[in-house]
């Protein structure tokens, strides 16, 4: 497994891809999808009991995102508990928010009138090849993430874990909104994340980086 590299920004070397992805999009992203738009979180957002208030309107992504409206997205992280590893996807260069970042293994926005659980099972089919059932994710909570002005958007985050091992699973990656995935010891992807202006990472906010390492330890038994 990947150890700390001397050279600055340096990243684990991408696992080897199995096979061809069928459930792999054409394209990065399309700027025409639609986002059910939410109100902004209140004060005080708990991220384990409150969550988005729609505004019932419906609005295309490309003026979400450039308006910075609120919408909602879902994380999904593959966890191998028993090596403390958790995958990570390098995004496409292609993609609109945060492109050649490191960044959750699978992750992707909610359409106007999905649901988290689906979307979250579609997007690691898509972006990993990986196959699972909605049972199998772990829900830890939702996080408003304010992005727009780092690079992202403004974003409820529905956070998911899939507990696997990370020796037999196998990739196949949905090479236009992906370039590669690799496995990275917890501990050293809690230090990224903690760390300011990490420009080989997607950043994320102090709720969720407390949140979910907390979540690993507590659920998840993982120690680093």
């Amino acid at each position: 497994f990947w150890t700390r590299p001397s050279p600055p920004h340096s990243f684990p070397p991408p696992e080897v891809m199995t096979s061809r992805n069928p459930n792999a999009l054409a394209e990065a992203q399309s700027s025409s999808e639609m986002f059910d738009v939410m109100c902004p979180p209140t004060a005080g957002f708990d991220v384990y009991k409150d969550r988005p208030v729609p505004t019932g309107e419906s609005k295309t992504r490309g003026v979400v995102h450039q308006l910075k409206i609120w919408h909602r997205s879902v994380h999904v992280w593959l966890v191998d508990p028993a090596r403390s590893l958790v995958a990570m996807q390098k995004r496409s260069v292609n993609k609109d928010t945060f492109p050649g970042r490191w960044d959750i293994s699978a992750a992707g926005h909610i359409g106007s009138g999905d649901e988290s659980r689906p979307t979250a099972v579609r997007e690691l089919a898509e972006e990993l090849g990986v196959i699972c059932v909605e049972e199998d994710l772990d829900f830890l909570g939702t996080v408003p993430a304010e992005q727009a002005d780092l690079g992202g958007c403004n974003c409820f985050e529905d956070v998911y874990v899939l507990r696997c091992d990370s020796e037999s699973i196998a990739f196949a990656v949905g090479e236009a909104e992906v370039s590669a995935v690799a496995w990275m010891p917890i501990g050293e992807l809690e230090e990224k994340l903690a760390a300011a202006n990490d420009p080989t990472v997607v950043p994320r906010t102090q709720t969720y980086r407390d949140a979910f390492f907390r979540h690993l330890r507590d659920e998840h038994g993982c120690v680093w």
